[in-house]
């Protein structure tokens, strides 16, 4: 989906411009001030900034002033303004500064679609993906990778100075026990406020967890029904995130919308894929896999994790990662008790017992970001019969 940034302190004209461009791009929304949009536009690389004339010229700077610094933040961004076309003379201007074209800010949705839409047709990013790092956390049977997508956010937050825990765990998120931090808005929430989502907003009414600077905003924290919420719009909602956040990791848990894991898919710079030493949680994994359609693109950022990892169990770590047909893998020990203590005592293990071997393997994964490829094995002559379960399941 193509990115817009819609630089205006009008919330009606925002929900007009969500509302045009519906399906066709998400809209970030931010403060006409110039040095914190042109900031945002450096970071977020939209394929289009629409620059609101009005609330600019009521921050005290020249119109030409803004679109230069706009074109010099990101160039391959065309900037349109919104304002009045009939205006001869600021048109005028407007073109003169750099702008690609004046649009009529009082325009019906139709018109502002009509208007947009061959700007949009030739976007020179087309569908690139968007700023910040998204980091993927799937799970053939959801449970297990909650605490570990909570102890990697944290450890994220600390090493890039804040980040976002998007927490995707139903029927609710275990994230804010584990932290200790109140959990009062959602993504339901957010998805209501797209049209006036910032930074500002979110920092003030998303939980927060002072110790490592880890934002949460989890998809729902009572068990309430979350069927209704479109998949366009958290996908819209997920790129203005990540244009407001430089690091991003977003807990899949039960979320099994074909569209939406798709989407997820494609964004993430890194996929951990969770399961534990159990040919059920296998199977339920390669269930996983072939529901998105795996593609060696895709298996290449995929880093098996095996939780609760015991040199005794039959199934090994090596067999896990062939019978999924993925490279990379990683054993993080069995920490269950130490884990569900910590989250009793709202600490995240990272944090409360750093030397712990858990702690320190993960600390690990998350400074490396992947793990180097683990060794071609062949499947073992003898034992569970693994492969030939998984093809006749």
């Amino acid at each position: 989906m193509l990115r817009v940034v819609a630089a205006t302190s009008d919330t009606t004209l925002a929900a007009g411009l969500i509302a045009a461009l519906e399906g066709t791009a998400a809209v970030i929304r931010a403060a006409p001030e110039t040095a914190s949009l042109a900031e945002l536009c450096g970071r977020a690389k939209p394929d289009l900034i629409l620059l609101d004339a009005d609330p600019v010229e009521g921050f005290g700077t020249v119109l030409s002033e803004a679109i230069r610094a706009l074109a010099g933040a990101d160039p391959d961004a065309p900037v349109i303004v919104l304002g009045d076309e009939g205006d001869a003379r600021s048109v005028l201007r407007a073109i003169r500064a750099g702008a690609a074209d004046v649009i009529d800010r009082g325009g019906d949705r139709e018109t502002l679609r009509g208007q947009l839409g061959p700007h949009l047709a030739g976007a020179p990013r087309g569908d690139a993906g968007g700023s910040g790092a998204l980091t993927l956390v799937l799970s053939g049977q959801p449970g297990g990778e909650g605490l570990f997508a909570v102890n990697l956010a944290v450890l994220r937050a600390k090493a890039a100075g804040g980040a976002l825990l998007v927490d995707g765990a139903l029927p609710s998120s275990e994230a804010g026990a584990a932290l200790n931090v109140p959990l009062n808005y959602t993504i339901r929430d957010a998805v209501q406020d797209l049209s006036r989502l910032d930074r500002t907003l979110l920092s003030s009414a998303l939980g927060h967890h002072v110790a490592s600077g880890l934002h949460i905003l989890p998809l729902a924290v009572a068990g309430e029904e979350v069927h209704d919420i479109a998949p366009d719009a958290i996908v819209s909602m997920l790129l203005v995130l990540r244009a407001l956040f430089g690091e991003v990791v977003l807990n899949a848990g039960g979320i099994r919308h074909p569209g939406l894991l798709d989407e997820f898919v494609r964004a993430a710079g890194r996929i951990y894929l969770v399961a534990p030493q159990k040919f059920t949680a296998v199977k339920a994994c390669r269930d996983l896999l072939m529901q998105i359609g795996p593609s060696a693109q895709m298996l290449d950022r995929v880093t098996l994790v095996v939780e609760d990892h015991m040199p005794g169990i039959g199934l090994t770590e090596e067999q896990m990662r062939d019978a999924l047909g993925v490279r990379r893998s990683v054993r993080l020990p069995a920490a269950r008790v130490e884990l569900i203590n910590a989250l009793n005592a709202g600490r995240p293990l990272v944090l409360e017992q750093p030397r712990a071997p858990y702690s320190r393997a993960l600390e690990k994964l998350a400074a490396e970001g992947m793990s180097a490829p683990g060794p071609a094995v062949r499947p073992a002559s003898r034992g569970i019969g693994l492969f030939g379960r998984l093809r006749t399941s």
